[in-house]
């Protein structure tokens, strides 16, 4: 599943570097693309997960007509589906959060296809990635800004002029945390104890 929710990712990157113009005018339509994805990988992957556990001696009496479905189904449901179900409402709050702040600010914080790519960065982080993802995304806005200030600092800047060049943008900061956190996650990330911790 993470390797589907990167691949996604670079391809959300790559529309939104080479076809601005097309990404912003289509994110409606290519936001539903990644979700449907997922969840029919998640679908297939429990196809597959019951297959090998019928056509193992002891597993398969964990299964019709030993027993009941109840258990596969559970087994199936957090350990395909629930980290992105989770990753999907977080998202959808965090979203909530941005057209709110959007909406008392008139528009002076967040693009509108900005939205969208915030909500992909954060769904296709799946959980507990998501917790990363929120970490991340402050832990490089805070590395640039702290780059930002001091340079205009050195550059003897006004202090007028110094804040309007502090003022970040967290556009093109989205998909590139999202994808760091998921190479990160198959590389190293999964294996910790504060994964296995915060995982369900």
């Amino acid at each position: 599943m993470p390797i589907l929710s990167l691949a996604f990712v670079i391809i959300l990157m790559l529309f939104r570097f080479k076809a601005r113009s097309f990404f912003e005018k289509n994110i409606k339509k290519l936001f539903w693309i990644p979700v449907a994805a997922v969840f029919s990988l998640a679908a297939i992957f429990s196809f597959m997960q019951y297959r090998v556990w019928l056509d193992n001696e002891m597993t398969k009496y964990l299964l019709p007509p030993h027993s009941g479905i109840g258990y596969f189904a559970i087994f199936a449901f957090f350990r395909f589906f629930a980290p992105y179900i989770l990753s999907f409402i977080l998202s959808a709050l965090l979203s909530l959060a941005m057209i709110r702040v959007n909406k008392r600010s008139g528009g002076k914080f967040f693009e509108d296809d900005e939205i969208y790519i915030a909500f992909l960065g954060g769904f296709l982080s799946g959980y507990p990635g998501f917790i990363f993802y929120l970490v991340g995304l402050v832990f490089v806005y805070l590395i640039i800004h702290l780059s930002k200030t001091v340079i205009g600092k050195k550059g003897g800047l006004s202090r007028s002029a110094r804040a309007r060049s502090e003022v970040i943008p967290l556009y093109n900061l989205w998909l590139p945390v999202s994808a760091s956190v998921i190479i990160i996650y198959v590389l190293w990330l999964s294996h910790t104890a504060l994964w296995k911790l915060l995982s369900l």
